[in-house]
């Protein structure tokens, strides 16, 4: 710590955690900097060449189309299990992907849609099963076989109530 912020520990607002550390500069050539992490260790930050930059940034703005702009509500407009079937663009080895699926589930089930929820979670579990080879997509899998589970119940629970009415 330096000594400037040793003096100022004491006074109202300060903590040491807050203290602004600069990157020192190891190699201008890599870009590689040293910074303090606010646990006091001492980290080398490994540099990017303007090549690697470049090459990020036409990655970004070329292959990735840059930065996504969402409406409010758009899933609402959307038919998941439209897109699913029509859209290549979904690559589903992609884990951002898999999760905008997801949360058509989630969303038809929170909306209490249950018919639709569990009908997309049975196809997303159809489709992911098989690239779960490592066993890395256990959370993802689960969680759509508690929407499957709950979305039967539920739909059970609603027909029962209509049934008795």
């Amino acid at each position: 710590m330096e000594i400037q912020d040793q003096e100022n520990i004491g006074k109202k607002g300060f903590n040491k955690d807050n203290a602004i550390t600069k990157p020192i500069a190891l190699d201008q050539a890599t870009g590689e900097v040293q910074v303090r992490k606010s646990t006091g260790k001492v980290k080398i930050r490994k540099g990017q060449s303007e090549e690697e930059y470049e090459k990020q940034l036409d990655h970004f703005f070329n292959i990735e189309k840059g930065p996504t702009v969402t409406e409010v509500n758009w899933m609402d407009n959307q038919d998941a299990l439209n897109l699913l079937n029509t859209n290549d663009e979904y690559d589903i080895t992609i884990k951002q992907t898999r999760q905008k699926l997801t949360s058509f589930c989630e969303r038809y089930y929170y909306q209490r849609r249950y018919e639709e929820c569990l009908t997309l979670s049975q196809k997303l579990l159809e489709i992911f099963e098989p690239l779960n080879t490592k066993n890395k997509m256990n959370r993802e899998l689960d969680e759509l076989r508690y929407m499957i589970d709950h979305c039967q119940k539920n739909s059970n629970h609603e027909n029962v109530v209509i049934l008795e009415s």
